[in-house]
């Protein structure tokens, strides 16, 4: 019993010191991932597809950020604090946020995203010269 319990520390310490070691590259994936996948959500929403795509697009995103989420919580446990450790669970939880609110309620996300860029739109018109 002691061996297998040994065996199962030795793997989990292993899986940790691999995700440290390869830290900009794991970051470098599932940044990018979340960003253009939760980005692919509001393109959806606005667009009015099913969602039956929206929801798959959003459990990859759920994917990535827990797998982001694990990542970063492998600094934690050797006590590393820094910002980008509090960054990146900040960023995961506005990906879950979006993609949450795109698959309850789509249609009050498709009319918050129309408000914003006709805000946006307002506010770039009166800037020009």
């Amino acid at each position: 019993m002691n061996i297998a319990v040994f065996e199962l520390s030795s793997v989990f310490e292993q899986l940790c010191e691999f995700s440290r070691c390869h830290c900009l590259a794991i970051c470098g994936g599932l940044v990018p991932f979340n960003l253009i996948l939760s980005f692919l959500t509001l393109v959806y929403v606005v667009r009015q597809a099913s969602p039956s795509l929206i929801q798959r697009n959003a459990i990859a995103v759920y994917g990535g950020v827990t797998l982001m989420v694990l990542h970063v919580s492998t600094w934690f446990l050797i006590g590393v604090v820094m910002v980008p450790t509090f960054l990146l669970p900040a960023f995961g939880a506005v990906c879950v946020a979006i993609n949450l609110w795109g698959t309850q309620a789509p249609a009050s996300l498709r009319r918050f995203l129309f408000w914003l860029w006709g805000t946006v739109l307002k506010r770039s018109e009166r800037a020009t010269i």
